[in-house]
């Protein structure tokens, strides 16, 4: 009984300490604009699908830091930017699924419509029109330096749990048809928490240690 109850504790304390792996990337699996998709050479969906990027990266595994300090984008050629056809109006991504994020890293693109000054909303409907969108922050990004590499850049902001983020665009590098390179978030670092079998095996050890006394 002895060797149970040990097991018991120990199989609890494993358990318990799992903790979600934090600081890797999050790929939006969609996004969509206030205004129409440019489309063609310079589809929105070329923001999320890694195209331009000197480097691929594999999502939940790939760490967001490294990847944004040493990874650059060519937004030079054809088919590495996503724009909509403004005027400015605002990026809508959906994470695919609800997760605790805290950073966004982007990249400009060679193209005066680079996303400059935004501000940053999480949603959990998608609607950026009904008012339920929480403020992140608002942020300022560097343009492009007209090289096919231009550099990442990393925005962080207080962790929160949500679906879909949507982008503010306020300027852009002067054009009038915002876009972007490429554009990833980051997993925040969560707080462990028991989970229902570790709840369980630590719920035995009272009713083992009542047995005990009786008999």
């Amino acid at each position: 009984m002895q060797m149970y109850i040990k097991c018991i504790a120990a199989v609890s304390l494993a358990i318990s300490c799992q903790v979600a792996q934090a600081g890797v990337i999050v790929q939006a699996t969609s996004i969509s604009a206030s205004n129409p998709d440019f489309g063609g050479s310079y589809a929105l969906v070329n923001q999320i699908n890694q195209s331009g990027l000197s480097a691929g990266y594999v999502a939940g595994v790939t760490d967001f830091d490294s990847f944004v300090a040493t990874t650059t984008h060519n937004g030079q050629a054809a088919f590495n930017s996503g724009f909509s056809v403004g005027p400015f109006g605002s990026f809508s991504y959906d994470l695919g699924a609800v997760y605790d994020i805290d950073a966004i890293g982007l990249w400009a693109t060679a193209n005066t419509g680079s996303v400059l000054n935004f501000n940053l909303y999480a949603d959990n409907d998608n609607d950026f029109s009904n008012g339920n969108s929480g403020l992140l922050g608002g942020f300022t990004a560097v343009g492009s330096n007209y090289t096919v590499a231009d550099p990442g850049q990393a925005f962080t902001f207080g962790e929160v749990s949500t679906r879909y983020v949507h982008m503010e665009i306020l300027t852009t590098d002067g054009g009038a048809q915002p876009g972007l390179g490429e554009v990833i978030f980051r997993t925040a670092t969560m707080v462990p928490e028991p989970e229902p079998l570790a709840l369980f095996a630590a719920g035995l050890i009272p009713v083992w240690l009542r047995l005990r006394r009786k008999a």
